[in-house]
Parts: C-alpha cells; sequence; structure tokens
C-alpha cells in the first residue's frame, strides 16, 4: 500500500545506497576500537573465551584473527551478519547498534573479510567480502566447507568448544616494515589492545563472564607464542575514595526520567593503571565513564557539561542506567564516545541529591574535586626534577616520567643508545652530546633479539634514573667520576655474569 503523499509531492522514488559508501566505512576506527567491535559480537553470541591473532610473514604483521566459542551462526545468520547496515532489533543486552560493525571494524584495517562459523559442530558457514567487490555490488562470497574446515576445528579445539565463530583479517593496512620495526610496531599495537581491552570490558573480565588473550602467529614457521591473558583495568578500582562520603549519587531530572549520576573522587597521587589509563596521565581523564551492558562506552571527557581542568582531575563520573538516556544521546559508531543532547547536558548541570543528606549539587561537587586536589598538592612532598627523557625510552615511558616527576627546563634532553665498546664496559656517558651509551656487545642478549630505538625499555630506565643526576652542572668532579667508574665495573660484572647464564653455564 502506497502511503499518501504530501500535497507539493508528484512521486516516491526509492533510492538504494551507493555501493560507494562503503569506501568511509570505518576511517574512524583505531585497531583497538575495531578488535572492540568484533569482541562486542562475540560477548552477543554469549561467548566466553576469545582469542585474538596477530599473523606474521617475513617478520611483518600481515593479518588478524578473532576466534570465539560462542553459539555460532546458521546459514541465515551468517548472511544477515554480512550485510551492510541491516536492520534489526537488537536484545536489550546486546552490544550491537548500528548493523555496521564488523564490516565497518574489518574494512578499517583490511580489504578482506572472511567469517567461519558453526552453530552445532556439524553444519559450516563461511563467507567471505572483498573490499572492492563490496564498493561495486555488495556482493559476498559463499565458501565450500571443505575450503576452511581445518582452519574453524583447529581455532575450536584450541578454545574447547565444537560451536563458535572465527573471523579472519587479510590483505592488512598494517605496515610492512623490517623484522625490528615490526616487532615494534607489533608490540605496541599488542600493548595498547590489552589496555584497550582490559579498560572497555573491565567488568566482565573481572567476573570472568568472558575470558580474552592475545597471541602471535608466524605464518612463515606456523609457529604460536604463548597467548597473553587481558587484564581488567577498573577505572574506578581504588581501595579507597578522596572524601570518606563518597562517592555520592546525584539524580539529573529530565522531562518524566531521572537519571542516576555517581560522582567519584579519585584518591590524590593515585598513579596505577586504574588512574593513569593507556599509561598516560590520570588527568586527562576526568569526566563520564559511560556503560551500556557493562561495557565501557566513554573513558573521560565532559561532553560539554563543563570544561576539562588540571584541578578537576580526581573527577570521574559514572552513568550506568544507558536506557535511562538512550533517547537523550547519539553513540559514535566507533563506539569510543557520546554525544550528549542540550536537554542532558542541562540537566547533569542542574542534578542534586534531591532529599538524600548532606546537600550536594554537581558544581559543589566539581568544586569539592578542585579543593581534595589543591590541598593535596600542598600537604605533596616536592619531588626534585629529573633530566628531560628523549629517545631511546619508550614514548609511554617517558610521558609517565614527565607525569610523575617535573624536568630540569635549564638544560636539553638525555639519550640513550647504543654502541659498541670493550667487553669490560657496560655503559658510557658523553656529557658534551648528552647520551648514555649502552655497551652494544650485550644488546641482543637483554633484548632478547628484538631490537629497536624504545628497546630494553627496562633496562634503559633504570640507567636513566641512575645516572641522569649526573649530567646537572658544567662539568664531573672527582666525586662524579668515581661514582661513574663504580657503577660501570658493579654492572659490567653483572652483565658478564648474566651472559654466563643465558649461555647455560655456571657463575
Amino acid at each position: 500500500m502506497t502511503p499518501d503523499l504530501h500535497p507539493d509531492v508528484l512521486e516516491r522514488k526509492t533510492l538504494p545506497p551507493d555501493p560507494g559508501l562503503v569506501k568511509s566505512l570505518g576511517m574512524h576506527h583505531s585497531l583497538e576500537s575495531a578488535v572492540a567491535d568484533l569482541v562486542d559480537n562475540s560477548v552477543d553470541a554469549k561467548a566466553t573465551r576469545v582469542l585474538i591473532t596477530f599473523e606474521t610473514s617475513g617478520g611483518s604483521p600481515v593479518g588478524l584473527t578473532v576466534a570465539d566459542d560462542g553459539r555460532g551462526m546458521n546459514g541465515e545468520q551468517i548472511d544477515e551478519a554480512m550485510r551492510l547496515g541491516r536492520q534489526r532489533v537488537y536484545e536489550s543486552h546486546a552490544q550491537g547498534h548500528f548493523g555496521v560493525g564488523l564490516k565497518a571494524a574489518s574494512f578499517s584495517h583490511a580489504d578482506t573479510l572472511t567469517v567461519w562459523t558453526t552453530p552445532d559442530g556439524a553444519h559450516l558457514h563461511g563467507r567471505r567480502l572483498f573490499r572492492g567487490d563490496v564498493q561495486q555490488d555488495y556482493g559476498c562470497d559463499v565458501l565450500t566447507p571443505d575450503s576452511f574446515r581445518t582452519g574453524l576445528v583447529e581455532y575450536l579445539a584450541r578454545l574447547g568448544t565444537e560451536t563458535g565463530t572465527v573471523v579472519r583479517w587479510s590483505d592488512t593496512h598494517f605496515p610492512r616494515t623490517t623484522v625490528s620495526g615490526g616487532t615494534d610496531w607489533l608490540d605496541e599495537s599488542k600493548t595498547r589492545l590489552r589496555m584497550h581491552l582490559g579498560l572497555v570490558y573491565h567488568r566482565l573480565l573481572a567476573d570472568h563472564r568472558i575470558r580474552v588473550e592475545l597471541e602471535v602467529l608466524d605464518c612463515d614457521l606456523n609457529e604460536r607464542g604463548a597467548p597473553e591473558k587481558v587484564s581488567p583495568i577498573d577505572p574506578l578500582g581504588f581501595t579507597a575514595s578522596a572524601v570518606a562520603d563518597y562517592p555520592r549519587d546525584l539524580v539529573a531530572v529530565t522531562g518524566d526520567d531521572t537519571v542516576r549520576v555517581r560522582c567519584h573522587l579519585v584518591p590524590p597521587r593515585s598513579s596505577g593503571p586504574s588512574y593513569r589509563l593507556y599509561g598516560r596521565d590520570g588527568a586527562e581523564f576526568q569526566g563520564f565513564y559511560i556503560y551500556r551492558n557493562d561495557r565501557l562506552l566513554q573513558a573521560g571527557g565532559w561532553n560539554q557539561v563543563t570544561t576539562g581542568h588540571r584541578n578537576r582531575a580526581l573527577a570521574r563520573v559514572v552513568i550506568d542506567d544507558f536506557a535511562a538516556i538512550a533517547g537523550l544521546v547519539r553513540m559514535h559508531p566507533e563506539k569510543s564516545g557520546i554525544t550528549f543532547s542540550h536537554e542532558l547536558q542541562q540537566a547533569i548541570v542542574d542534578a542534586t541529591t534531591g532529599s538524600v543528606e548532606p546537600a550536594e549539587s554537581f558544581k559543589g561537587y566539581l568544586e569539592r574535586a578542585e579543593t581534595v586536589l589543591v590541598e593535596s598538592r600542598r600537604r605533596q612532598r616536592v619531588r626534585h626534577p629529573i633530566a628531560e627523557p628523549s629517545k631511546g625510552l619508550h614514548d609511554a615511558i617517558r610521558r609517565t616520567i614527565r607525569a610523575e616527576i617535573p624536568i630540569r627546563e635549564d638544560e636539553g634532553p638525555l639519550e640513550i643508545r647504543w654502541r659498541r665498546m670493550l667487553r669490560e664496559k657496560f655503559f658510557e656517558l658523553d656529557r658534551e652530546e648528552r647520551t648514555v651509551y649502552l655497551n652494544q656487545r650485550y644488546r641482543h642478549m637483554l633484548t632478547g633479539g628484538k631490537t629497536g630505538l624504545s628497546d630494553a625499555p627496562l633496562l634503559k630506565t633504570l640507567v636513566f634514573l641512575l645516572v641522569e643526576g649526573l649530567f646537572k652542572g658544567q662539568h664531573w668532579g672527582p666525586r662524579d667520576k668515581d661514582f661513574i667508574d663504580m657503577w660501570d665495573a658493579v654492572l659490567s660484572a653483572a652483565v658478564q655474569v648474566e651472559e654466563t647464564y643465558r649461555d647455560g653455564g655456571k657463575a
């Protein structure tokens, strides 16, 4: 039945979407948000285990696979999963929202998407999308079960299940680099991904509702590294609050509905992973923490309710009831943030504890957060400034040092490099070049062969903290030189003993 047309309408046409719109799919996805989108599908499939595999060839990353032990899909379900922007009613507990997650996440980092699945261990279904084909006609390949049976069964066996799904990215956009450069990218990517998944799914991981692991597969040797478990990172996981009567619940009123806003005050001088999310300064993550079905959608940010300020570093606000705000927000397709309506913004600004004593308002909460931080700074013992870390130390370490310790501003940065020297030497210091040199002879042993600009992060950090104070002033006196000789002699002896142990001998 044709609906009644408006008087000024001549006719109604159905205009199918241009397949070229796939070119923009996933353009705002990071690797972490893209993989998290795939894990969302695993969660919706009732998976209890997820295995993420980075595939390498020739030392470079070439692919990625996400396998789960969920309920799998039948033929109709996998067709719908591969359909672009499919319209369906999502269950209230589902993480899916737009119907483009699998495709957008995959095509953000790969040109080929392959899915294998089985709902019962007997009926196997495989589909494959090529980015180029999708851009032309939305075409999807139906794979013969024999072409992927071995691969699917192998993954499911490793997960201890007969049902589940495997999503594979190939023809990826990962960097094609040398062995050492590829290793650096892979190690850093795994670290960021573990942090992101640990944060986003911290509730599910902590309650053992799901287990997520990362591994690396060397396709040339068909060898897998040991799986690395993703641990939960709770952004409110502090043993105590900064103030005894916190956290406190405020009530924001929007029309006939209410939204509970739980206001936390992070303890001053917090420095663990719950505060320093992603290894960055915790002050960057003040603001709202918004959950949907126990999945964290937003980690910090004030959504134009107020502005960020260094003195509000301790303020973290949780909104847990997504259903209460669903009609007042827009979720970003990458699930990396939320946009508030003006109505919700004003409701939170006006939020109070209502009849609950002692009375508190949202403005009062922000003022309390600022006061607690300012007072803690007055009581805090002043840390002595150190040299600015530069090349040779990993970016994450340099960020942490700058966030935790004042930097001496009247001198240049300090680098750490490797260079060849006598076996009896462990390090050399060059005051003019402001460089710490480590003995190249021991590099392979101390890094396990995984060399790069930021290799041996623990060793370099310890050496940096040990010697950076010697680069103050204009020259080294006898006492400074004696310290250098003493430390070099001791560390040289230690590294030679280490070398003996590594070679299988006895010290």
